[in-house]
C-alpha cells in the first residue's frame, strides 16, 4: 500500500495529458517534488514547467533517477523504458487513477461521470462552490473560459473531479457524491457492449455511502435501466416528467437561454444563461441539485450560472466576421469550435445551432476521432452528418490507434455523398482547407470545427485568417 506521506519525489509518464497535468499541479502545490516526461511540448507542459516541474520530451530510463514513485497515464504501455527501469529498480509504479484515489483521501469527493457533459458539469459545480467561498479542490478535463484552469488546490473539504469512463479503472475511485450525466454507446472496444458499461456504472454508484446521495439524469435511457439496481438515495433531473428536478419552458435565442427548473417541493428556479443547448440545461440542472444539497443559497447559485461562460472548445464562438476575399464580400460569418466527437455530441451541437440560429446554413469541418469509434459507430456518423448542409471531412485522428484495413475518412465522405442530399468534401491536405472553405461559404454561414484531436489548431488558424481578411 502506497503512503504518500512517505513519498518525496514523484515522476509522471505522459504528464502532458489533461488528466495527468491536473494531478501534477495538485502534487506540486501539495509540496511534492514532481518531474515528468512526454513526447512533445504543449501549452499544458509549458504551464507545468512554469510551476517548477522538470519535464523531458522523450522517454528514457534516466528520467526516473532520484524518483520514489512512478505514475503512468492510460496511454503508456508496459514496454515504456521508464516503466521497465522502475521495475528493475523496484520503484513503486501506479496508474493515474490510483494516484488520484490516494489524493482524494480525507476529502468530500464529488465525482462527475457520464459519456457526455461531464466537463461542463464539473466546471459549473466548481465555479458555484468557489464563488461561495468553499475553496474546493478540482481536477477537470477542460479549461473553464473565465478561470482558464484544469485543476486547483483549495483549502476546503470538497474535491470535485471529472471521472472519465474510457477506462474501467474509474471504478477504483471512491465517491462521496456521484453525478452521472448520461450513459451512451462509447468505448465499446473496452467494455464489449453497452450492458457491460452499464454494469460498471452500477458497481461505481453502489460505492457511494448510504448516508450520501447520487444525482442521475433520468432522460438517459441506459440510466433508467440501471436505476433499479442502485439501492441508494437517488435524485433525478431532466426534461422528463419523472424527474425530481424537471426542466420546463426552455427558450433559446442564439446563445441566450432561459428555462425553469421545477422542484417537487413546489419551488421553481428561473435560470438564465449564455451557454446554449438542451444539453447545457441538463448540465446546469445537475449542478443546481448538487449545490442545493450542499446548502448553497439558490440566489447565489443562479448568480454564478448567469455569469458562467462555459468551457473551452465546448461550443466556443471564436468570432463573427465580415470578409473580403478575392474582391468578394462575405458577411456575417460565425466560427464555432466544439470538442464533440461522438454522434450524439454532433447531433446535440447541430440541434443547438438549428434552435438558436434557425435560418443559417451550417458548414462543419469534422475530424473523426479514433479508427475504432468511427468504425463502430459508422452508420450513426453518416446519419448525423447527413443533416448538415456541407461537411468537410478530414483524415481520422488516430489517438495512437492502428489504422483499420480498408477503412478511412474517404469512405465516410463517399457514404455521405452517396446516401444524403448534403454535400461532403474530403480534405486530406490541410494546406488546401482555407481555399476550399472560402470557395463555398456564403453570407450568414456558420462554420463549426468539430472533433477531439488536432482540429482545435485548425480552428485557431481559421480564426486568424478570418481576422486578417475582415472588412474594416
Amino acid at each position: 500500500m502506497i503512503n504518500l506521506s512517505c513519498i518525496k519525489n514523484i515522476h509522471l509518464i505522459g504528464i502532458g495529458g489533461v488528466g495527468m497535468s491536473g494531478i501534477a499541479k495538485i502534487l506540486i502545490l501539495k509540496g511534492y517534488k514532481v518531474s515528468g516526461s512526454d513526447i512533445s511540448s504543449s501549452v499544458i507542459t509549458k504551464q507545468l514547467i512554469a510551476l517548477g516541474i522538470n519535464i523531458t520530451f522523450y522517454h528514457h530510463k534516466n528520467n526516473i533517477t532520484n524518483t520514489n514513485l512512478v505514475v503512468f497515464s492510460n496511454a503508456i504501455d508496459d514496454n515504456n523504458p521508464e516503466i521497465l527501469a522502475a521495475k528493475k529498480l523496484n520503484i513503486p509504479i501506479i496508474s493515474r487513477i490510483k494516484i488520484l484515489s490516494l489524493l482524494m483521501k480525507n476529502y468530500y469527493n464529488i465525482i462527475i461521470s457520464g459519456t457526455h457533459g461531464k466537463t461542463t458539469t464539473t466546471a459549473l459545480i466548481y465555479n458555484i462552490f468557489k464563488d461561495n467561498n468553499l475553496q474546493p479542490t478540482v481536477i477537470n478535463g477542460g479549461l473553464t473560459t473565465s478561470s482558464k484552469i484544469y485543476s486547483y488546490l483549495g483549502n476546503g473539504k470538497y474535491f470535485i473531479i471529472e471521472s472519465d469512463e474510457s477506462s474501467k479503472s474509474f471504478i477504483n475511485l471512491n465517491p462521496t457524491v456521484s453525478v452521472i450525466t448520461n450513459i451512451d454507446n462509447d468505448h465499446l472496444r473496452i467494455y464489449g457492449n453497452l450492458d457491460c458499461l452499464k454494469q460498471t456504472f452500477i458497481n461505481f454508484l453502489n460505492k457511494v455511502p448510504i448516508s450520501s446521495y447520487i444525482v442521475l439524469c433520468i432522460d438517459s435511457l441506459p440510466i433508467k435501466e440501471v436505476y433499479s439496481s442502485v439501492k441508494k438515495n437517488i435524485i433525478t433531473y431532466g426534461f422528463s416528467k419523472q424527474a425530481d428536478f424537471r426542466i420546463i419552458n426552455y427558450y433559446q435565442y442564439k446563445i441566450y437561454t432561459s428555462f425553469i427548473v421545477k422542484q417537487k417541493n413546489g419551488i421553481d428556479i428561473n435560470v438564465s444563461t449564455i451557454i446554449p443547448g438542451h444539453h447545457n440545461a441538463l448540465n446546469i440542472t445537475a449542478a443546481i441539485v448538487v449545490a442545493l444539497k450542499e446548502k448553497i443559497k439558490i440566489s447565489k447559485i443562479i448568480k454564478t450560472i448567469s455569469e458562467f461562460c462555459g468551457v473551452k472548445r465546448r461550443f466556443s464562438i471564436l468570432g463573427e466576421y465580415n470578409l473580403n476575399y478575392m474582391n468578394k464580400k462575405i458577411k456575417k460569418i460565425t466560427l464555432i469550435d466544439d470538442y464533440g466527437h461522438h454522434p450524439t455530441e454532433l447531433k446535440t451541437t447541430i440541434n443547438t445551432i438549428r434552435i438558436g440560429w434557425p435560418s443559417r446554413r451550417i458548414i462543419m469541418i469534422f475530424q473523426p476521432h479514433r479508427f475504432t469509434r468511427t468504425y463502430d459507430l459508422y452508420n450513426s456518423f453518416v446519419h448525423v452528418l447527413s443533416s448538415i448542409n456541407i461537411t468537410l471531412i478530414l483524415a481520422i485522428y488516430s489517438a495512437g490507434e492502428k489504422p483499420i484495413k480498408n477503412f478511412s475518412s474517404k469512405l465516410l465522405c463517399s457514404s455521405l455523398n452517396r446516401y444524403s442530399k448534403t454535400r461532403s468534401i474530403l480534405v486530406l491536405n490541410i494546406d488546401k482547407l482555407i481555399s476550399i472553405l472560402m470557395s463555398i461559404i456564403k453570407n450568414n454561414d456558420i462554420i463549426i470545427t468539430q472533433g477531439a484531436g488536432t482540429i482545435s489548431n485548425i480552428a485557431t488558424y481559421i480564426n486568424k485568417y478570418m481576422i486578417i481578411n475582415q472588412i474594416n
